[in-house]
């Protein structure tokens, strides 16, 4: 791929994305309409009068048309507005910038470890197929797809955390070095759930390289193990590499919902959790919102590396 196809493949994909984030604030717009009942009603409770309940049906906007209500939603979002929330009387964006920033450091340090662990036991694996290292690898991956994130934190508390005392099972502390001890589990957590998937699905790729022509013929020229391995197997690996690691950044976006309740750490997933329990809809539209539009980026950004890492990649104007 040229240098000019790669522009304006990076400029056709950004271009995307407006569409793509009118039609999440179209969904996120429509989660009030969706809500069984009445909205207003929900937020004040059964014993509110009518004046109360009409005054936060103004408040949320139910009195106009959903057409107004949309427009007037994108132009708030465009001005970095998501409206202020029922329980706390905070600026939802102001919220969700405190919180985002622990969800991030959970999200990116699992993938990050599962990164590095699936490369580690997938190159192990294919090293020998049907090998002894092989089959423990893949034993390993039946196994680990099948644990669900809520008993991994919980298996971690019970049999480090607590006998130890080495790291906090609640909270994120009030300083660095508490902090950071704070999000080793949590990490661990989200990586050992993504490792299995990602080894399996990097281990079946590896497969397929390692019986190209291409590295037939770098046999011949005498590469054999890791050196075949590292220099041709795993670089060419390297495209279906960053889709697989997209796709499950994505699970593990979500999946830190899980971890955050059960380490009881203020994330947004934990904040959408309790934004539900307490029917805070401005809050609740805003997280829907940013995890939205934090799936879509990261396949954005998984497209652009794929398209500069491998030159095989041809995209049509």
């Amino acid at each position: 791929m040229t240098s000019k196809s790669r522009y304006r493949f990076i400029v056709t994909r950004l271009l995307t994305l407006i569409p793509l984030i009118l039609g999440i604030l179209l969904v996120t717009t429509l989660l009030l309409d969706l809500t069984p009942g009445d909205p207003a009603r929900l937020v004040t409770g059964p014993r509110a009068s009518d004046n109360d309940v009409a005054h936060v049906r103004s408040q949320m906007g139910l009195d106009k048309p959903f057409l107004i209500r949309y427009i007037d939603y994108v132009f708030n979002v465009v001005r970095g507005d998501f409206g202020t929330s029922f329980k706390t009387g905070k600026a939802v964006g102001a919220q969700i910038a405190q919180q985002l920033p622990i969800t991030l450091s959970i999200a990116v340090g699992g993938i990050v470890v599962a990164l590095l662990l699936s490369v580690v036991l997938a190159m192990l694996s294919v090293q020998k197929p049907d090998g002894i290292a092989d089959q423990i690898v893949r034993i390993l991956c039946v196994v680990g797809i099948g644990l669900p994130s809520f008993w991994i934190a919980i298996m971690l508390i019970s049999y480090v955390a607590l006998p130890t005392r080495a790291f906090p099972v609640a909270g994120i502390g009030t300083d660095m070095v508490t902090h950071v001890r704070a999000m080793i589990l949590p990490i661990l957590t989200v990586a050992i759930s993504l490792t299995a998937p990602m080894t399996r699905s990097l281990r079946a790729t590896l497969l397929d390289v390692r019986n190209s022509d291409y590295v037939l013929a770098a046999r011949t020229l005498g590469f054999k193990g890791w050196g075949l391995t590292g220099g041709f197997i795993l670089r060419n690996a390297a495209g279906p590499l960053v889709v697989v690691a997209a796709s499950q950044a994505g699970y593990a976006l979500f999946g830190t919902t899980v971890v955050e309740v059960a380490f009881s750490l203020p994330g947004i997933g934990q904040g959408l959790v309790t934004a539900a329990s307490q029917r805070d809809f401005p809050l609740v539209q805003g997280y829907t919102f940013v995890f939205a539009i934090a799936i879509v980026v990261i396949y954005l950004i998984a497209d652009v590396i794929t398209s500069l890492i491998d030159p095989r990649v041809r995209i049509e104007s």
